[in-house]
């Protein structure tokens, strides 16, 4: 993969502060997000447009061949706008689940359609034993004359119901050694789905899946290297949100921070009371705690994927410092702050999404002692 150099990472930075300047409108994402599909598809379309879309993928695919670091960067400015687009859905898992699979036919012909903003990917893996552990399912994959016959059901499949195709995970049957994790192409026509709204302006899905047929160009992992690439792709996804939750908590200080100079109290601002002050260094400070673990994560991620306990802490991380900062941020605004016609409020339900999505604080700070 050829990284991005400097003068093209900066251009990349410069178009999407520009197009967000531009086009992210708070008030306008309320429509898009009450409407259907819950986004805007001309956006889409120019992300395609601007190489976006294509930023983690290879050249010979059609994309930039950016490193995580150009995808991380992306997401901050993302996180701040609060865009609705489902960039991590559709570029961060289930395009990086194709790229990292084993089955490349798949990947040559489905990938470009990606980066043309053509078809929408998706990953579906949790299920309601899951919590978290991509490794526990009940989804099933035996085999018949054709290939293979799934069976199961996916839940909180996040983007599910603007999907083109989904990747599903399942334990494959296929011989006496016992069952292995993989990967499977299906078509969204080819199975049942129930798509919903999100408390935080996305949208998820329900799968169904009752006697759906695949054939072997469609079985994406071989050997049990579904469990590998799905804990890969993971990780990268939870770097992904952390760069988000960063962007967003950023967005979150600047907002209360001119609201505390502006709404005055006894005939001051109330920024001036000492005890808001502190609380407003501890938003910081616990925004500066993810902000840094994420650079580090990342850093040893370009030396060698793939990091169990680099990843649990830094989504415990995300846990515990967006739900302080948007707690604080809602607090210090009043009454308004959790008002639909305010954003503050839409932050801090972002942040709670960002972390319950693939794990709680909990299982997470579980994971981290595990791989001690």
């Amino acid at each position: 993969m050829a990284f991005l150099n400097d003068e093209t990472r900066v251009m990349l930075e410069d178009s999407v502060d520009k197009f967000l300047g531009a086009h992210y409108d708070f008030h306008q994402r309320r429509a898009w997000v009450e409407q259907e599909p819950g986004y805007n598809r001309e956006h889409w379309q120019q992300f395609a447009e601007l190489g976006w879309l294509g930023l983690p993928f290879a050249e010979r695919h059609g994309g930039l061949g950016g490193d995580i670091t150009d995808t991380l960067g992306l997401m901050r400015r993302f996180g701040g706008a609060l865009v609705v687009e489902p960039y991590l859905s559709v570029v961060g898992l289930g395009g990086q689940a194709i790229a990292r699979a084993d089955n490349h036919d798949v990947a040559d012909s489905l990938l470009p359609e990606l980066i043309a903003g053509k078809a929408m990917p998706v990953l579906a893996w949790e299920e309601s034993i899951s919590r978290g552990n991509p490794e526990h399912l009940a989804t099933s994959a035996r085999r018949i004359d054709s290939g293979w016959r799934l069976e199961g059901e996916k839940v909180a499949v996040v983007g599910g119901d603007l999907a083109s195709h989904f990747v599903v995970s399942a334990q494959a049957f296929e011989d006496d050694t016992g069952p292995t994790v993989e990967l499977f192409l299906v078509h969204a026509d080819e199975l049942q789905v129930t798509g919903f709204p999100t408390m935080d302006g996305h949208r998820g899905a329900r799968l169904t899946l009752a006697a759906v047929d695949v054939d072997d160009t469609r079985r994406l992992t071989r050997n049990g290297r579904g469990a590998e690439v799905l804990r890969q792709v993971l990780e990268q996804g939870v770097m992904m949100m952390a760069a988000e939750a960063v962007g967003a908590m950023q967005a979150l200080l600047r907002r209360t921070l001119d609201y505390t100079r502006t709404r005055r109290q006894f005939g001051v601002p109330i920024a001036s009371f000492q005890v808001l002050q502190h609380r407003m260094v501890d938003m910081h400070i616990a925004m500066k705690n993810l902000e840094h673990l994420l650079d580090a994560v990342a850093g040893r991620w370009q030396q060698a994927p793939s990091h169990a306990r680099d990843s649990a802490l830094l989504k415990a991380q995300l846990c515990q410092s967006g739900r302080y900062v948007g707690q604080q941020a809602v607090q210090l605004h009043g009454g308004i702050g959790m008002t639909d016609e305010l954003d503050v409020g839409h932050y801090f339900k972002r942040l709670t999404a960002l972390g319950l999505l693939f794990g709680d604080e909990s299982y997470h700070l579980k994971r981290a002692w595990a791989a001690l």
